[in-house]
């Protein structure tokens, strides 16, 4: 057994030990500036990270002021171009974007009201993440390539078609189990209606749900109790 050396443990806790938990450092760096997987990096801050908050206000405090060339990627959630417009510290120009101020009346399940979530550190509610993934999917089908007519006889040109917001977005899983799972997530059930609805656990369906992204429906009986 070693003397005792009379020394005292160092147990302090460090400013940025918080690092060391962030769910990003098990991902490809590239995935938080490519702006194509926007959702998908947002997706690892919201729901998997357990220390958006420090992450958050870490990048307030070095982003403080900065010009829209010095920030990059998707950090806390938020994309480099809401932090620059959220930032009331950044010098604007006469013709540059406006502070965008969101003061927490803006209607859930809206842009905006995740946008003021997430810069505010605030939960996710299940409607205002559900419809960021509705957002995603309908931009993928608006903009997944179009078949080409056939040389032969070639269609007359006309403007693409609008995306309806009321469309309801593709299924989303890569199994019929996940698909399942999502189909009864869509109509809003909260994790024991959907186990019972699939014939799963309930652990089974929240593993589920987050390798999908879904924020778990509110138990509308039991809130209203």
């Amino acid at each position: 057994m070693a003397p005792y050396s009379g020394s005292v443990p160092d147990t302090a806790v460090r400013r940025r030990d918080w690092m060391d938990r962030t769910a990003c450092r098990d991902e490809d760096p590239d995935l938080f500036s490519d702006k194509a997987r926007t959702h998908d990096a947002r997706l690892v801050c919201v729901v998997r990270c357990p220390v958006r908050q420090q992450c958050l206000a870490n990048v307030k405090e070095t982003e403080r002021g900065a010009t829209r060339d010095c920030r990059d990627g998707v950090v806390a959630g938020l994309v480099h171009n809401e932090r620059y417009r959220m930032d009331p510290h950044v010098r604007r120009n006469e013709d540059d974007s406006l502070l965008l101020e969101l003061d927490g009346t803006e209607p859930c399940g809206t842009y905006n009201a995740l946008l003021g979530h997430l810069w505010r550190g605030e939960p996710i509610d299940p409607a205002c993440w559900s419809a960021e993934v509705r957002r995603e999917r309908l931009s993928q089908v608006s903009t997944a390539p179009k078949r080409q007519p056939a040389a032969e006889s070639p269609a007359p040109e006309t403007p693409p078609a609008l995306v309806p917001m009321s469309a309801k977005p593709p299924l989303k899983g890569s199994t019929s189990k996940q698909r399942h799972v999502y189909r009864l997530w869509a109509r809003g059930l909260p994790d024991l209606k959907i186990a019972r609805g699939a014939d799963l656990s309930t652990h089974a369906v929240r593993r589920i749900r987050q390798d999908l992204g879904l924020i778990a429906n509110q138990d509308t009986a039991r809130a209203a109790s």
